[in-house]
């Protein structure tokens, strides 16, 4: 499979990609399937995940063609280097890992300033989630619910992105720890962290 194979991929609409999704087959299956050279597979696992992937890093680089040209990046190399990978022990977390190091690396040769590393580059992680989403997981009443956005904002760039990847996208405190390049309890406290900060945000 060549690289214009992705250009056609990475261009297709979210409603397209779903015709390609498959619920009923794990994306640990899905890997092995690749490594052994299956391109259905390969798709398979594309829609199963372009959503999820799309989302996050529309959060860190607010560019659609980018976000796609870097997911399209990800499963071309996936491909590529098939042969040599074995499965990791999250698929989820090693694609989110993959594509943030790949966004990351775009923001930096844009920003032309090579001295910045991936904890300033993340700094302008979106806050603009879904609120009402927000106001389940913290319980919010309605006068809360209006402070709600200024709550957010209020959180440091990396406590956005851990709780977003958390609540959002449902990875686990291991999964985080893989992506974030932090220890587990690291994760755990920045979430906790933000948490609290959020009730005392709103407490005030």
């Amino acid at each position: 499979m060549g690289e214009s194979n992705f250009k056609v991929i990475a261009k297709t609409s979210s409603k397209e990609i779903e015709h390609h999704s498959s619920p009923g087959v794990d994306l640990e299956t899905l890997w092995e399937k690749v490594c052994s050279g299956n391109e259905e597979a390969l798709g398979k696992l594309f829609g199963d995940m372009f959503d999820s992937l799309y989302s996050y890093g529309y959060r860190i680089i607010p560019e659609s063609e980018d976000v796609r040209d870097a997911i399209q990046e990800v499963f071309f190399q996936l491909w590529k280097y098939r042969e040599n990978l074995s499965v990791p022990d999250s698929v989820r977390a090693y694609l989110f890992t993959s594509l943030r190091h790949e966004l990351l690396n775009k923001k930096k040769a844009t920003s032309r300033r090579s001295e910045i590393c991936n904890k300033y580059l993340i700094e302008e992680f979106d806050a603009l989630f879904n609120y009402n989403s927000w106001e389940e997981i913290l319980d919010l009443d309605n006068q809360e619910s209006r402070e709600l956005k200024n709550a957010i904002e209020n959180l440091t760039p990396r406590q956005r992105e851990a709780i977003y990847l958390k609540y959002f996208e449902g990875l686990s405190t291991d999964e985080l720890s893989e992506i974030l390049q932090m220890r587990a309890q690291s994760v755990y406290n920045l979430v906790l962290k933000a948490i609290n900060n959020l009730r005392n945000y709103l407490d005030k």
